[in-house]
Order: C-alpha cells, then sequence, then structure tokens
C-alpha cells in the first residue's frame, strides 16, 4: 500500500510538471484531433407491436474511431466523430419465428415458438456532429456536455441464434408442432432486410484533463435513431438505441 501510494504521489508530481511545461503553449488551441475507444450498450427498442420484433434486451460491443473539435468562444465548440460503432440486441427464452422455416406451406405472417438464444448484431459507421459547452474546472480540466444528430451507414448485419428446443403454434407452450426438439445454431446474413441508413440524436457529457500537449477524456453518451430498422414491416418496427462509455485522447492544434 505505501508503494501504491508513493507511485501515484510521483505519477501527480509528473503530471502536474508536464501540465506547467505545457498549457501555455496551447492557450491559443483552436481545437483538438484524437481517438476514442469504449464499450457500447445497444438496444432495440420500440418492436413490441410485432411478435419478431418484441422483447430485445441490451447487448454490448465495441465502438472506436476519430474525433475533432473546434472552439467557437464563449465556452462553446462543435465537434464530429467517424465511429465504428456495433449495435442492436438480444433475447433469449420462448419467442417467435417465421413458421414458413419449419413449414413451408404456412401462410405468410404465421409464427411459430421455441425457446432459444437470439442476438442481432448490427455494425455501422456512424457520423455524429455535436455542438458542446464547456465547464471549466481550472487551467488544466473541463466539463463538458454535448448534443447533436448523428447518421449511420450499415456495414453488416447478422442475426446468431443458438440452442435446441421443442417447436410450438403458441407462446404458451401448449401446443406442440413436431415430435422431437430442432437445433437452432445458425448465424444469418440478414443485412438485405435492415434499411442501410440510420439517423438519430445523440447527447452526453464527459470530462477532460490536460495531458502533455493534449487531453485526455471519459465520455458517456445516449443516442437513439428515429427510423425504422426494417425494411418489411412484417419483420417489426424496431428502433436502435446504444449508451456508449469511451476514454480517448486529443492533441491541440
Amino acid at each position: 500500500m505505501k508503494k501504491l501510494s508513493v507511485f501515484l504521489f510521483a505519477l501527480v508530481c509528473l503530471t502536474e510538471a508536464s501540465f506547467s511545461q505545457t498549457s501555455m503553449i496551447n492557450v491559443g488551441s483552436k481545437g483538438t484531433i484524437g481517438v476514442l475507444a469504449g464499450l457500447n450498450i445497444p438496444r432495440l427498442s420500440g418492436g413490441n407491436g410485432n411478435e419478431l420484433s418484441r422483447d430485445y434486451t441490451s447487448r454490448s460491443g465495441l465502438a472506436f474511431g476519430l474525433t475533432v473539435s473546434f472552439d467557437l468562444g464563449s465556452n462553446f465548440g462543435i465537434g464530429a466523430d467517424l465511429l465504428y460503432s456495433s449495435e442492436g440486441g438480444k433475447r433469449d427464452g420462448i419467442q417467435a419465428f417465421d413458421a414458413s422455416s419449419i413449414n413451408p406451406l404456412a401462410p405468410a405472417g404465421t409464427y411459430f415458438y421455441a425457446d432459444f438464444k437470439n442476438e442481432s448484431i448490427l455494425n455501422y459507421a456512424e457520423i455524429p456532429v455535436l455542438v458542446k459547452y464547456y465547464f471549466p474546472l481550472n487551467k488544466f480540466s473541463r466539463l463538458y456536455v454535448d448534443l447533436g444528430p448523428y447518421v449511420g451507414l450499415l456495414l453488416n448485419a447478422t442475426q446468431k441464434t443458438n440452442g435446441t428446443s421443442l417447436v410450438y403454434a403458441d407462446r404458451t407452450k401448449t401446443i406442440p408442432v413436431v415430435a422431437d426438439p430442432q437445433s437452432f445454431d445458425a448465424s444469418t446474413d440478414i443485412k438485405s432486410s435492415i434499411n442501410h441508413i440510420n439517423f438519430g440524436f445523440t447527447g452526453g457529457g464527459g470530462f477532460a484533463q490536460r495531458f502533455g500537449s493534449g487531453e485526455i477524456f471519459m465520455d458517456v453518451r445516449g443516442a437513439y435513431g428515429i427510423i425504422v430498422i426494417q425494411k418489411d414491416k412484417q419483420n417489426g418496427s424496431s428502433h436502435n438505441g446504444n449508451l456508449l462509455l469511451d476514454i480517448g485522447y486529443a492533441i491541440h492544434f
């Protein structure tokens, strides 16, 4: 414990020394450019009116990319990111699926039910544009809040299912359809059934600390897509949403 205390004290002293040497260099900074990476916690919502899109919960994914911001004066700024964002959702347990996968003669819109795991993985290239307001704490650190729109381009979309279950004609599992359990182990490309463009709004806040010729920042941001992701209404009416927790480093220019 004593060694840890000594190490932390030395780190603080080194950091303060670094700040003292560079704080005046960046007084005339016009903005920052850097990188960020973090944990994405997405969820598909709004689809409870359809058996195929109801009851999704959050999954976890990665997000990373480039970030740039410009100071506008009076504690205001504007920034933009270019991000890889893994989104989607998952659901476990009894759920509906297209009956034609078991019975090709089943009418369109007919569902069967089974108990299995299902994960929809939707990966996007996203560009959020954010208006920022800064709350300086001292000449080395600041808090900020941000808000703005974003646009996303779908890169790929996969539905991964696994598990073995009997198949039923109803959600309460009282009417079996087949005598033997069926395997649901599969990985299916669903990009053709998902809208390739997503648009929504994002916002949150963070903390930035001067370090060397730039700053380390930690950011928390929520987002919600206003475009229904499914092309065909028969497949549901879900919206992408996510919570992003990230950390990054940006240099001043």
